[in-house]
């Protein structure tokens, strides 16, 4: 199961957090830990200033923390990766849970 961990403060990113693997199939041919793990890079790939985020990236995690301000631009982009990750999750809940802090 993937667990995804949220948190805003006053309705900004504040906080992400996406552990664990999915197990819908056998390694390397897992799509729901592939959607996820496109989802999320290609997102994290997309900022403009990484510096005003802490990121950790490892083999079933990834966490990012708001360290300064984040752009209009950067703000949109995590929210974008949450709004994919909540797609994932109404087609494949037995796999994915997201929830807020």
């Amino acid at each position: 199961m993937i667990k995804v961990l949220i948190k805003y403060v006053e309705n900004c990113f504040d906080y992400l957090e996406i552990k664990g693997h999915a197990n819908s199939d056998v390694r390397g041919k897992d799509l729901v830990c592939s959607a996820v793990s496109a989802v999320s890079i290609g997102c994290l790939n997309n900022l403009e200033n990484a510096k005003a985020l802490d990121i950790e990236i490892e083999e079933g995690l990834i966490i990012v923390k708001k360290i300064a301000n984040v752009s209009t631009h950067d703000e949109i982009v995590l929210q974008t990766l949450v709004c994919g990750l909540k797609t994932i999750e109404e087609s494949y809940s037995q796999f994915i849970r997201i929830k807020n802090l």
